[in-house]
């Protein structure tokens, strides 16, 4: 039985190194379906709880060995370094049924000490600094872009002063892209397993997304750490405080959307007419901020209840 088993776990390593391999080469060829490398973790994610990390590590190396042959040495090795850490620690967690938040807080940790370790490798290998080489291709773009937003009545000076935001909160920024990117995975790996009958893993409702019960107090310590760096030289803080601040207003953010999504739910509106409204919640940013207070009142409050559910 157990050969059996253990057959049928090379079987679906080695189909599923073939067909993300296929993917990731089709990425470097055709560009515009780059946008699906984002995804390449959830078939590893799979085998890692269907069968164990082991043959989900086993077939993300043989992904890498196959890209490598039609590509450059690098890429394959970005691939390895991006995706593995990942897709083997999500899947790990979600076989052993952690919450939902806790396991792409996980994912998106791993993710970002991933990208810190390739703009290493890459700063390395070629010689430059690649947060260096932003910086100077940042204002090429800005100057391409400045006629047309004068055109539509923004000055030099607000122009430049939003230009040099963006640039601080850049951090903030990728951190949100990279929770987002395990979001999506974590959703796409249980909907999978379900159509699988793997075990009895549930598709979480997205109206009871919780964060922590103590985020609130983990929150108003970080940030009063992030306050004391202005008495620490060589710290530039006012990055450090902005970063902080953009990230904790995103995720209580999403708190906040969960919970007006559970007080819509119980108004029993249909499906489609209660996606539109949170889709029109999300894209209205003066809401941002009482969505986002929402969400800090609901994380200290409980007012739904789900904690003891």
């Amino acid at each position: 039985m157990n050969n059996v088993t253990s057959k049928k776990a090379l079987i679906e390593s080695a189909l599923i190194a073939s067909i993300t391999a296929f993917f990731g080469i089709v990425g470097v060829y055709i560009p515009v379906l780059s946008v699906l490398l984002v995804l390449l973790p959830v078939p590893f994610m799979v085998l890692a709880v269907r069968h164990s990390t082991r043959y989900a590590a086993l077939s993300l190396l043989l992904t890498s060995l196959l890209i490598g042959f039609l590509t450059s040495l690098l890429y394959p090795l970005f691939i390895l370094l991006l995706v593995g850490p990942l897709a083997l620690l999500m899947g790990y967690y979600i076989k052993r049924n952690r919450e939902p938040f806790q396991v792409m807080a996980l994912g998106s940790g791993a993710s970002i000490i991933s990208i810190f370790i390739a703009i290493q490798i890459i700063s390395l290998v070629s010689g430059f600094n690649v947060m260096s080489q932003v910086n100077l291709m940042l204002p090429e773009v800005l100057e391409h872009q400045m006629d047309m937003l004068r055109e539509m009545n923004f000055s030099r000076v607000a122009i430049t002063e939003a230009f040099n935001y963006m640039v601080m909160i850049l951090p903030g920024l990728m951190m949100i892209q990279v929770f987002i990117g395990a979001f999506i995975n974590y959703y796409l790996t249980i909907s999978i397993l379900r159509r699988f009958r793997v075990e009895t893993y549930e598709l979480p409702s997205f109206s009871h997304f919780k964060l922590p019960h103590n985020i609130v107090l983990g929150t108003f310590i970080i940030f009063v750490l992030s306050l004391l760096t202005t008495y620490i030289e060589g710290i530039y803080h006012t990055s450090l405080i902005a970063n902080v601040t953009l990230l904790f207003v995103f995720i209580f953010f999403l708190q906040g959307i969960s919970f007006v999504s559970y007080l819509i739910k119980k108004t029993r509106i249909n499906r489609t007419v209660r996606i539109i409204i949170i889709v029109l919640i999300v894209l209205i940013s003066p809401l941002l901020t009482v969505v986002s207070i929402m969400g800090v009142i609901d994380a200290m409050l409980d007012i739904r209840k789900l904690r003891k559910s």
